[in-house]
């Protein structure tokens, strides 16, 4: 989810900033299922997942306070880059330096071997951006099986979180087919934050595209945006990049990053 190139028609037309596509709208929706509200999850493994920030003011996130092997879980699905992929000696120094050089990013190209324990995480998680969704996923199926959860599923939904008054239209939804926007020649910024969102007019040219976004203050991630060189570089280079990164504690849009060569890994 960030922000994306479209080639276009030179022509084409569509609300900005409001309205998804309505070529990308899904016409198909179930009902909520009220006894997981949604998430899928079984009793036991609901509860476990909304103590993950805290069930009200007064209680203690475990996002903050994860365990040991929760830590490991992490590692395993290679998703502690701040402490795995950092240089810890001269030779990972090198390998990094030469890698900006040649015009890389700072990550290490392999893990360093490093094994944080769970208070260096937890501060880390406290100081800077922190956890995502995926790493709430992780630690909390590792935890439901510490504790020997194995119901993992709402039996009510089948882990769908949606109910069907008739299954026709749950496969309906399926062979739902998204329609793209009417291809050419222009050049628009879109945001995929929703199913899909036009973000400014269509454009002849990279260059003209780069010079509204930056004039206009065009959000690259929440309130950021980009300077005109790096709208440029986004759109001649990636022409896609997740919302947010955050790199040795530092948090910038994934427009940004992508401009100057760094990466979520």
């Amino acid at each position: 989810m960030g922000r994306e190139i479209k080639r276009v028609a030179l022509d084409f037309d569509y609300p900005v900033n409001g309205m998804i596509w309505k070529g990308f709208h899904n016409p198909y929706s179930g009902l909520k299922c009220s006894a997981c509200d949604g998430t899928g999850e079984s009793p036991e493994l609901k509860e476990i997942s909304d103590s993950w920030y805290g069930f009200d003011d007064t209680s203690k996130r475990w996002c903050y306070s994860i365990t040991q092997d929760e830590v490991q879980a992490l590692l395993d699905e290679r998703r502690l880059m701040d402490f795995t992929r950092v240089p810890i000696n001269d030779e990972h120094k090198e390998i990094v330096k030469n890698k900006v050089s040649d015009g890389g990013n700072s990550w290490l190209p392999f893990d360093n071997g490093y094994v944080p324990t769970a208070e260096e995480v937890n501060k880390w998680a406290e100081s800077g951006f922190g956890h995502d969704a995926i790493n709430k996923w992780i630690c909390v199926k590792a935890r439901a099986k510490r504790l020997g959860i194995t119901e993992l599923e709402c039996k009510h939904c089948n882990g769908s979180g949606v109910l069907w008054a008739d299954e026709k239209y749950a496969k309906l939804q399926d062979e739902f087919e998204y329609i793209e926007p009417p291809a050419g020649d222009g050049y628009q910024l879109w945001s995929t934050t929703t199913e899909g969102t036009p973000m400014s007019p269509v454009f002849k040219t990279p260059e003209e595209l780069a010079k509204w976004l930056h004039e206009n203050n065009a959000s690259s991630f929440g309130h950021s945006t980009a300077s005109y060189e790096q709208w440029l570089k986004f759109i001649y280079g990636p022409g896609w990049a997740p919302s947010g990164i955050m790199s040795k504690g530092r948090i910038s849009s994934g427009v940004e990053a992508s401009a100057n060569g760094e990466s979520n890994g």
